[in-house]
């Protein structure tokens, strides 16, 4: 009976509340949907419908901050763990130099590697022996024989991908042998999200995008704050998690990190980025024992690197 009481009446409810609603700015309205979705999201994320897992990092606490001093990674765009402990090797996006940088040194910079004297470079990752550098506009470069520079070899891959793509992440997943190539897309769009699988094997692109990103899915799940622009969820950074295969997947134009399950590519998690600690995070790697790093340019033109430990 109470029931339908309140169906009977749920048409007036709801005019009210869309009344109360246009009297405000649009982006109350849009504010108050999102959380709402949200809510109804809250229950999903898990794999095969499962509740999702706890978070496994603290985003607001790093156990490591790194300010990087050298000029030339003011603009970190790329990060990639090394081969050794506490290495990790870095790209800006001013032209193909790349920096190996020790995390216990403070930062310094130990290595230089340049491959190209200019070029928008996005994205860089260590797979074995070889480097790999990522351009905006979706050229690949491998380097081979980077530790003797007299013996420096260079390859260039034309992945088919265009500057309209706005390549921006750069990753490699172990487990199907493919570097990740995420596209960026306008911030200013809600359009679907594009991660590409370049085989390692063939050296060749699959055309068709190995995961998808909806930018409306990452706000019903962590909703704008008041203080934030009304951009949407944009790839700059993705990484594979060494322990459970997850795909992370970070964008500097909304602060916010997704995780994406390895096999169905369906959304485990999604945070918020504290943009007071990353004003523009761009980099992302983990190091063997699942620690999380990222890279951002900083406040005071530097650089730097967070570090932020793997809870199991």
């Amino acid at each position: 009976m109470l029931h339908a009481a309140f169906r009977g009446a749920f048409p007036a409810i709801f005019m009210t509340l869309t009344n109360k609603l246009f009297r405000y700015p649009i982006k109350w309205v849009y504010l108050f949907l999102t959380a709402f979705l949200a809510c109804r999201s809250a229950a999903s994320g898990g794999r095969n419908g499962a509740p999702a897992e706890p978070f496994p990092y603290d985003l607001e606490n790093p156990s490591l901050t790194i300010n990087f001093p050298a000029e030339e990674l003011r603009e970190i765009s790329g990060l990639s763990y090394a081969d050794s402990s506490g290495l990790f090797c870095a790209i800006s996006d001013e032209r193909g130099e790349i920096m190996f940088v020790q995390g216990e040194l403070g930062g310094k910079i130990t290595r230089r590697i340049l491959f190209r004297s200019k070029g928008d470079f996005e994205g860089l990752e260590m797979v074995g022996n070889a480097l790999f550098a990522l351009k905006s506009d979706g050229k690949l470069f491998e380097i081979e024989n980077w530790r003797k520079p007299e013996h420096l070899n260079v390859k260039e891959y034309n992945t088919g991908l265009k500057k309209e793509d706005d390549l921006e992440g750069l990753g490699y997943d172990p487990h199907k042998n493919l570097l990740l190539l995420a596209s960026k897309g306008d911030p200013t769009q809600d359009s679907i999200r594009k991660v590409y699988g370049f085989n390692l094997k063939t050296k060749q692109l699959n055309p068709a995008p190995i995961y998808t990103i909806d930018p409306k899915a990452v706000i019903a799940l962590v909703p704008y704050a008041l203080d934030e622009k009304m951009h949407h969820f944009s790839p700059s950074g993705i990484a594979v998690h060494p322990k459970t295969h997850d795909v992370y997947v970070i964008s500097t134009a909304l602060k916010r990190l997704v995780v994406l399950d390895h096999d169905s590519g369906g959304i485990r998690h999604a945070a918020r980025l504290n943009k007071s600690l990353m004003p523009q995070p761009e980099g992302i790697a983990f190091d063997p024992a699942g620690n999380l790093f990222l890279s951002s340019e900083g406040k005071k033109n530097e650089g730097l690197m967070l570090k932020f430990n793997y809870k199991k």
